[in-house]
């Protein structure tokens, strides 16, 4: 999110979280977020799993651009979790502690490698600055049209960390730091260094991808479809909360986007109803709405006032599930500002 957005609603970064752990078993020791879907939608974990598997498994990029993607979305959203597992892995797999530690130097990136260097630009743009990057021509040259969106699939995967943040196992683990990862043999990059076109290609399945871009398609699509089957949130607070991000993120509320978030039952709600949100009953979603803004901004302001009347109505399995949804609305808008349509 832009600096100058947070500003405006009051809000200068991150700050200590405010309560502990979500689930009582896991005590003082934090858990991923795959642990936290296991327990509240196994079939939800089977859908993310495919993608971490599509990112670790199935790659035409090296496996230090990998880990640096990895390491710099936990830099960037200050997840303590991710930025302690793997270290090991990370420079066995060809990063240096000195690298590590400049991953957010951008002067020391094309130290690495300019493959690195355009991977953790194009990371910047989704996490920080969703739009297209002015760099695109650039970047696309470098990693190729496979690795634009083998990167923002890594960026959608690894971004997951926002659901361990926001419920509070933003946690350093505690033993080693060396968490074991199938990796498949790296693919050779197809021909093409276009900038990927954001139309059926990239949200219709059933149109090839190049690589793993597919995998993209389909865990969207899927996602989309329990989004609107959703046991915890009514049509109308799904049609506010993706009206809301489209409007904290500047996507056009046009955007086809909007018509594939939207319930199929035709719920509507107006702009204006969405900006009013603060004086919503709990009933017409105030707290969804809460917890929605505070996870697109800064996962770790989460408030334990939000979560608790949240858990209230919807228990711990429910109040995952919802942060898990909110936080896929907000990764959609991401993925559109940064393609973006000519």
């Amino acid at each position: 999110m832009p600096r100058q957005l947070m500003l405006n609603l009051g809000l200068s970064g991150s700050k200590e979280a405010e309560h502990v752990s979500i689930l009582q078993a896991t005590g003082s020791d934090p858990v991923g977020a795959a642990a936290l879907l296991s327990y509240a939608d196994p079939v939800e974990l089977e859908r993310f799993s495919a993608l971490e598997d599509a990112v670790w498994g199935n790659t035409t990029l090296s496996p230090a651009v990998t880990e640096a993607v990895r390491l710099h979305c936990a830099n960037i959203r200050g997840c303590a979790f991710c930025s302690a597992v793997r270290i090991t892995a990370a420079i066995e797999d060809g990063l240096s502690e000195d690298h590590i530690s400049n991953l957010d130097v951008p002067g020391s990136r094309a130290e690495v490698s300019a493959e690195h260097d355009a991977a953790l630009t194009l990371v910047d743009h989704f996490l920080k600055d969703p739009r297209r990057p002015d760099e695109r021509e650039a970047i696309a040259h470098t990693l190729g049209t496979a690795g634009v969106m083998e990167v923002l699939l890594a960026c959608g995967a690894f971004a997951s960390a926002d659901l361990r943040i926001a419920l509070g196992e933003n946690l350093e683990p505690a033993g080693s730091n060396i968490f074991e990862r199938a990796r498949g043999q790296r693919s050779d990059a197809p021909d093409g260094t276009d900038w990927p076109q954001l139309s059926g290609s990239v949200l219709d399945p059933d149109v090839d991808l190049p690589m793993v871009a597919d995998s993209l398609a389909n865990v969207i699509r899927q996602r989309l479809v329990s989004l609107s089957e959703s046991r915890d949130l009514k049509p109308e607070i799904v049609a506010a909360c993706a009206m809301r991000s489209a409007q904290l993120h500047g996507v056009d509320t046009d955007d086809p986007i909007m018509a594939l978030l939207m319930p199929a039952d035709g719920a509507t709600v107006t702009a204006e109803e969405v900006r009013n949100w603060p004086i919503w009953t709990a009933d017409q979603g105030r707290y969804e709405m809460e917890l929605a803004e505070q996870l697109w901004i800064d996962p770790s302001s989460v408030s334990k006032a939000t979560t608790d009347a949240l858990e209230e109505r919807h228990g711990v399995d429910g109040l995952i599930r919802i942060a898990w949804s909110l936080i896929f609305i907000g990764q959609l808008h991401r993925l559109v500002l940064v393609l973006q349509r000519d």
